[in-house]
């Protein structure tokens, strides 16, 4: 009997430093997710700060260059007018100009798209200040903008050929994607000459929406390639959770949106 008095004290001993030491890494772990909480929510107070820097600085930058800008273009205008211009001067000068007014509807929408925010696809809502976002038929939307571009094309001597899936909604802007589009289909164009084809092939793969738009034909050496209308709709379609690629000397680009979920399979 003398034996088990020190045997339980042991016991109880040993029973009451497990329990102290369990509640101090308890507490330890406490404290660390505490300090981690507290750092993710400094990061992301430190984060809308920065997207709201970056709104405020590229509406400065549209706003500075707006102005001059305009008195470029102005000016270019005028010295085009005079009957005794060379055509090597006139040339450059309308080249001038044109650039200064893609940089004008660039900064314009550029504005725009700095307040758009990524998109939360977990609550279903997308974060973008547009009222107009919404489920879209991309698919509706490539043919009607490819129709308004065919006559273009047409005139230039260059085929298109079209292969596009049916249904394929994306959660956004039609407008702006619209916009990429656009620009996209302006980019293929530009090395294209009479007798080239434009291959443009819409479908979805592995749950998310691809585009891509390719030319095939001799090339055109014109004069040097913006990079605005590119940078533009990867500005857009970023917006959008999406990705450009391509390759503007080849004339050729993919694009990739999340496919947004049918209203009709809920």
């Amino acid at each position: 009997m003398n034996l088990s008095i020190p045997v339980v004290f042991l016991v109880l001993s040993a029973m009451l430093l497990m329990m102290e030491h369990n509640r101090r890494r308890r507490s330890a772990d406490t404290r660390r997710i505490e300090s981690l909480e507290a750092r993710l929510e400094a990061m992301k107070l430190e984060l809308n700060g920065l997207e709201k820097l970056k709104s405020d600085i590229l509406s400065r930058i549209g706003v500075s260059l707006r102005k001059p800008l305009e008195s470029v273009r102005t000016t270019a205008a005028e010295l085009i007018r005079p009957l005794d211009g060379t055509p090597q001067v006139r040339d450059q000068l309308s080249l001038l100009a044109r650039e200064i007014e893609e940089i004008e509807n660039f900064l314009e929408v550029i504005r725009e798209i700095a307040y758009l925010g990524k998109m939360d696809r977990s609550g279903g809502a997308p974060l973008m200040t547009e009222p107009e976002a919404a489920i879209i038929l991309f698919d509706s939307l490539l043919l009607e903008t490819l129709d308004e571009w065919n006559d273009r094309f047409s005139d230039r001597g260059v085929s298109l050929a079209v292969s596009i899936d049916e249904d394929v909604r994306v959660l956004g802007s039609r407008r702006y994607l619209k916009h990429a589009i656009e620009n996209i289909l302006s980019e293929v164009s530009r090395p294209a000459m009479t007798g080239g084809l434009i291959h443009v092939v819409l479908s979805v793969q592995d749950g998310a929406v691809r585009l891509s738009a390719d030319y095939t034909g001799e090339y055109a050496r014109r004069e040097t390639r913006s990079a605005l209308g590119v940078e533009l709709a990867r500005q857009i379609l970023s917006a959008h959770d999406g990705w450009l690629t391509g390759d503007p000397e080849a004339g050729r680009y993919a694009v990739e949106l999340p496919l947004a979920d049918n209203p009709e399979e809920e």
